[in-house]
């Protein structure tokens, strides 16, 4: 992944929220997948998890869905292009109801402590897309990089099982538009509890 040109967006004082690019990451944005998840579960609501600067939120809304865009940074709801809550998942977890909860790599950020926070705001969604960092990949502040079992165990707990062959495709498309994270790591959860 070439990130040259790119301008990183860190709070070096909260190392714990992350960071993204300035620009949106290429290797997140993912619209041939996006797309297929709205046709094929009618999805009308959507809470971008990790939302950054906004761009996979601004994308959600002018496919006609409702929209929540949360993120940690203050910096980043200060510029976002889209309306973005402020949420550090350290402190709490977010709470509301949408179809699809979109998280893309957000999760091996947050301490293992803070995994229920995680969880239940993984859970506000009827769906779930999710990327999370495997052992070994290394980034800024990973701190929680886990197989990919890990979450597929833990998200039972809440009900919430892997769409087999929904995650294939999802993979397939996201492949296609270069969202690497998407690609490999890539998992789609239906949650049974709502």
């Amino acid at each position: 992944m070439d990130y040259s040109g790119l301008t990183e967006m860190l709070d070096e004082s909260n190392p714990h929220l992350g960071g993204n690019m300035k620009e949106g990451s290429p290797f997140t944005f993912a619209p041939t997948a996006w797309d297929y998840l709205i046709r094929r579960f009618a999805l009308r609501s959507v809470m971008d998890l990790g939302s950054g600067l906004g761009y996979a939120a601004h994308y959600f809304h002018k496919q006609g869905l409702q929209v929540v865009a949360v993120d940690g940074l203050s910096s980043n709801v200060e510029r976002a292009i889209y309306p973005t809550v402020l949420a550090d998942l350290t402190r709490t977890a977010v709470h509301c109801r949408v179809d699809l909860v979109h998280c893309q790599e957000v999760v091996e950020h947050v301490d293992e402590k803070y995994l229920e926070n995680v969880l239940a705001s993984l859970a506000c969604g009827k769906l779930i897309l999710m990327t999370a960092a495997t052992p070994g990949q290394g980034g800024y502040h990973h701190v929680n990089e886990q197989p990919l079992q890990y979450w597929v165990d833990h998200l039972k707990r809440h009900r919430c099982e892997v769409l087999p062959e929904d995650t294939r495709r999802v993979r397939r498309f996201a492949q296609a538009d270069g969202a690497l994270h998407l690609a490999r790591t890539g998992l789609l959860f239906a949650n049974r509890s709502l």
